[in-house]
């Protein structure tokens, strides 16, 4: 059993220097060439983690988006992504089609967050009792 093992990484290994493809690795976009950049986003409406869950998702659905830390309990968004796939502004539109309002942070400043939607959202609405 062990031979078949040691027979089979040692192919992989062989074939997979050989191959143009080896590992997802393509000519195209070889590994080390993707340049991502980093933008932090104001996220208001949020009133649990399960929003923050909510707008996670969507960005893991969004093409070129690479990596998304979303946290309620501030308020912000902090995502990883490739600029030649997705634009910022289609981030921020991705994250409003949740239902929350998004905008880049500016500076070091921070703003005065004002809630301009009175209307509660689904996971923060009472439960009738029966």
């Amino acid at each position: 059993m062990k031979t078949l093992i040691i027979s089979f990484l040692a192919t992989a290994l062989i074939c997979g220097c050989s191959c143009k493809a080896a590992y997802g690795q393509t000519q195209e976009k070889p590994f080390g060439t993707v340049k991502t950049k980093v933008v932090e986003l104001t996220v208001t409406g949020m009133t649990c983690q399960g929003c923050a869950d909510h707008v996670t998702t969507a960005l893991s659905k969004k093409a070129g988006v690479v990596k998304s830390d979303v946290q309620f309990t501030s308020n912000s968004a902090t995502i990883t992504y490739d600029p030649s796939t997705v634009k910022e502004e289609e981030i921020i539109q991705a994250i409003e089609e949740t239902g929350y309002k998004a905008e880049a942070k500016t500076g070091t400043a921070k703003k005065e967050l004002k809630k301009e939607d009175p209307t509660p959202h689904a996971c923060s609405v009472p439960k009738k009792k029966n």
